[in-house]
């Protein structure tokens, strides 16, 4: 059987732990293929991000749609948001046509560091196409007002709850969230670098194998903790990183 694609739109981490890199390295351990379209490049390390750099809009889109002319996509993800309404429509215009599923995972800003997004106005175009939105629970609460007229999937991760964090899947009908499942964890004190995107990879990765939304959730989240049992951190480091 031909390998498919999966397609990031997300941003560049250059140290690899987060971001599109990280994105690249899921799909290869479902089996995918990669594409990879850069919505921000940062300067960043474990210890924060210093300085960030949208992707000229045109070029963007221009990169776009020569990956969607060729290559066999079967899933997308996407990650930060670029910082232009317009260009965020556009790309919202674009995979509508796809008819495959789409995971957004809105990061607004990093664990340490200078914020990606300040304006929440600007991803509200891309919330018109996602199979799945996953913010983790600050990102939620800066969204929440746009839930209001969401309909569609979404996972809450990592809402605190005394010595626990629980993350849940809600399903949103009219602007309304049925909690669908939730799965809970030990919280612990260990900042894993590239949690976030890792989770709505693999969550994008058995949604396009053809498994449902609640089976791609417990898969996504058992990834997940495995992922954090699997990390280190080396001398100087700020930050954990995963050897998956």
């Amino acid at each position: 059987m031909e390998t498919k694609f999966l397609l990031t739109i997300a941003g560049f981490d250059p140290t690899g732990g987060a971001g599109i890199i990280r994105d690249v390295r899921t799909f290869s351990r479902f089996g995918f293929l990669s594409c990879a379209v850069i919505t921000v490049n940062t300067v960043q390390n474990t210890k924060g991000v210093r300085k960030v750099e949208f992707t000229n809009g045109e070029f963007l889109l221009q990169q776009l749609d020569a990956v969607l002319e060729e290559a066999d996509i079967a899933g997308v993800k996407i990650g930060i948001p670029h910082d232009s309404l317009k260009v965020n429509r556009e790309i919202a215009e674009k995979l509508a046509h796809l008819n495959v599923p789409v995971v957004f995972d809105p990061v607004l800003s990093p664990t340490f560091g200078k914020s990606f997004v300040e304006k929440v106005d600007i991803l509200k175009p891309l919330l018109s196409v996602p199979s799945v939105i996953t913010p983790n629970f600050e990102e939620f609460r800066r969204m929440e007002e746009f839930f209001s007229d969401f309909s569609g999937y979404a996972v809450v991760k990592g809402i605190p709850e005394k010595n626990t964090v629980a993350d849940r899947l809600l399903e949103f009908k009219g602007g309304k969230g049925q909690l669908i499942a939730e799965e809970r964890h030990p919280r612990d004190e260990k900042v894993v670098r590239g949690t976030g995107c890792a989770f709505s990879s693999a969550f994008l990765a058995y949604l396009a194998a053809g498994r449902p939304v609640t089976e791609a959730f417990k898969g996504a989240v058992n990834f997940i903790r495995n992922y954090r049992e699997k990390s280190f951190r080396r001398d100087g480091m700020e930050q954990y990183y995963s050897l998956l």
